[in-house]
């Protein structure tokens, strides 16, 4: 089986480096692939990889666009990624360290039609061919699940799955272009801006809006 662990361009949050430790434990019985969409390709969450032991492949999906597309966007093609590398688990962090929304692994499981479990654990393959057995905490307990695959997982920001990742040989990143998934340019769309910058009068430089203000534009703008 190929698992699929996702990374944060251009540096991993504390989620998705638990993710990447959660992979890294199904290495013996599975091909453990790491992706970041967009970015450089000397990253920090692509050098995190690269030298991560048990990964076996190092993919970044190349367009300049991927940057500034919003969270429905890069979940569609993260989606695209694992159906054309024909991943049957992915794992992502469950929110990143700046925005802390958790909205593109939602929208990686949408497209990919899998289904999507949160706050996980641990994670093996189950003695069902192609199923997971998941483990993870909820309401106050912990509970085992066996999911069949295609499936979605992520991880908390929390110490318990961080481990301390092993160390190999550094390895080269493979270009993953989108026309290499079926898609182009034109189906990115790019993330709103949503509060946006108050226009100032001549000779005064720009401010951004407080978030007093902003606030207030949203709730004008509904």
């Amino acid at each position: 089986m190929i698992v699929l662990v996702c990374l944060e361009s251009p540096a991993p949050s504390r989620a998705s480096r638990a993710a990447l430790a959660l992979a890294c434990t199904l290495a013996t019985d599975a091909q453990v692939v790491a992706v970041s969409a967009g970015g450089s390709v000397a990253s920090h969450s692509l050098d995190l990889a690269r030298t991560c032991a048990p990964v076996s492949r190092v993919l970044q999906i190349e367009d300049p666009a991927l940057d500034q597309a919003d969270f429905l966007t890069t979940g569609m093609v993260l989606a695209e990624a694992a159906r054309h590398l024909e991943a049957g688990l992915v794992i992502a962090g469950e929110r990143s360290d700046h925005e802390g929304q958790g909205l593109v692994p939602a929208a990686l499981a949408h497209h990919l039609h899998a289904r999507l479990i949160s706050r996980v654990q641990s994670v093996r393959l189950a003695a069902t061919p192609d199923a997971i057995e998941v483990t993870l905490r909820a309401g106050g307990k912990i509970c085992t699940l066996a999911c069949p695959v295609p499936l979605v997982l992520t991880t908390p920001p929390g110490p318990n799955i961080a481990a301390e990742l092993p160390v190999g040989a550094s390895r080269a990143v493979d270009s993953l272009p989108l026309a290499q998934l079926g898609l182009d340019t034109s189906r990115l769309v790019p993330r709103p801006n949503l509060l946006g910058t108050l226009v100032p009068a001549p000779g005064k430089r720009p401010r951004e809006m407080t978030w007093e203000e902003a606030a207030a534009a949203l709730l004008h703008h509904r």
